[in-house]
């Protein structure tokens, strides 16, 4: 793990600490590059001792073991964290009560300084389709207006328990205004023991995507949507942690196995 520290963005955005977790094929292979995952809330999701109410989502540890077995390709994780006191005016897109509407100022930060610099830093793929974002509860909002907004940057995000009824819905609003699909894979998900009006909001969203072109299939790489409930899912880190690997199965899928053709041999050979 390795910690940097970002001083106060010129976008205004307040100075936080960013956490790269590398594969340990990047100091093994030397000439290879990783897709990158930037995560919203980012003290949550490594270590317990910097994560909200002592629980985090170990996600450096889940990466690494589907990495082992070969269940995703491997990757570079980067937790971005949350500012404190201005979460909710970083993550969200439109003033709601009097609070918030500074995602397009976050985005800028997380696209013009710290993306360049982990590019910069450290072996990756830098082009959209080798970049995926992801949060949950507000991040997961954030993750999407993100997604939404720079397509050209992002072609993979996941909102995990996504707060889509901020601004009386205006991440559904902005999916109801696309004219066609855009070209990101999305995951969507919430718990089954999440608030019914939360579980409602999500599918919703579920439903505009699909009458925007998003795709469902069984086989992950063919699908451009996966909307998940989860049974026993609140809303809290030690949810949204242990529904992470399927997160990563989805976004980051290894390339299918190559066919090897034998040919028959005929009884004169």
């Amino acid at each position: 793990m390795r910690v940097h520290w970002f001083a106060q963005s010129r976008h205004g955005v307040a100075d936080r600490a960013v956490r790269v977790w590398l594969p340990e094929s990047h100091a093994t292979e030397q000439q290879r590059r990783f897709p990158v995952l930037y995560l919203m809330d980012g003290q949550n999701v490594f270590s317990s001792e910097t994560a909200f109410a002592g629980v985090a989502w170990n996600a450096g540890d889940t990466a690494e073991r589907l990495i082992d077995a070969r269940r995703i390709e491997p990757l570079i994780l980067v937790g971005v964290d949350n500012s404190g006191p201005h979460r909710t005016d970083d993550y969200t897109p439109v003033t709601f009560h009097g609070r918030g509407g500074h995602a397009s100022d976050m985005a800028r930060m997380l696209i013009e300084e710290i993306k360049p610099f982990v590019d910069a830093r450290y072996r990756t793929l830098p082009d959209r389709e080798n970049t995926a974002i992801a949060g949950a509860s507000l991040g997961g909002l954030f993750a999407l207006h993100a997604a939404l907004s720079h397509p050209g940057v992002f072609g993979r995000v996941a909102a995990l328990s996504p707060t889509v009824w901020w601004g009386h819905g205006e991440v559904m609003r902005r999916v109801a205004a696309l004219r066609e699909r855009l070209p990101v894979r999305v995951w969507i998900d919430i718990g089954k023991r999440e608030a019914p009006p939360l579980r409602q909001h999500v599918r919703s969203l579920n439903e505009l995507l699909l009458a925007k072109g998003w795709r469902k299939s069984r086989i992950t790489r063919r699908a451009t949507l996966r909307h998940v409930e989860i049974p026993r899912g609140r809303h809290d880190e030690a949810s949204w942690g242990r529904r992470f690997d399927r997160v990563l199965k989805f976004l980051f899928p290894p390339p299918p196995k190559r066919r090897v053709r034998t040919r028959r041999l005929t009884d004169t050979e």
